[in-house]
């Protein structure tokens, strides 16, 4: 999902029994402490495994020692300790400095917010997911513009498939 949909994440929007999170909103970057539509104006379900709903109970138990209205089901799921939405160039910031010493100490390149989520997408589509599961996952509104942005995998995906195919004519 896309940094301003993170951050304006409720509790509300988190099923731990259906494993699906709700994006039904984005933090608006011009004025704080305000929610806006996502960026293709509907929301979407995105569907989450078990580790990652793991770290988002162990989120809101943390959450909830500070004081339990930021553990309600309205409270925002990364707010700040007041349950306000943080400053978007502030989340990033910080992500720039804390993951910036990290990638030094490791010796691997920069790591983005937003390359997080270009490496989602990349790694679902070379495992050989659907480029429409993929669309629905990053809350693309067309296809066209999914494999647009993701047309590197293609050669990837394209001997992949040959493979599979020979594979399959020739029993091996």
């Amino acid at each position: 999902m896309r940094r301003s949909e993170a951050l304006a994440l409720r509790w509300g929007d988190v099923n731990f029994k259906t494993k699906i999170i709700s994006v039904r909103r984005a933090a608006d970057v011009t004025e704080r402490n305000k929610t806006k539509t996502t960026k293709t104006g509907s929301a979407r379900p995105i569907d989450v495994d078990d580790e990652t709903l793991d770290v988002l109970r162990a989120q809101k138990a943390t959450r909830g020692t500070i004081a339990l209205d930021l553990a309600r089901v309205e409270a925002y799921v990364f707010g700040d300790d007041e349950g306000s939405i943080p400053v978007p160039d502030a989340i990033t910031s910080r992500w720039t400095r804390r993951i910036g010493w990290a990638t030094q100490r490791l010796d691997i390149g920069r790591v983005t917010i937003k390359g997080l989520r270009h490496t989602h997408a990349t790694l679902l589509l070379e495992l050989g997911v659907h480029p429409k599961v993929v669309q629905e996952r990053l809350g693309h509104s067309t296809i066209t513009t999914t494999m647009n942005i993701y047309s590197h995998v293609t050669p990837t995906m394209q001997r992949a498939a040959i493979d599979r195919l020979a594979e399959h004519l020739t029993g091996r």
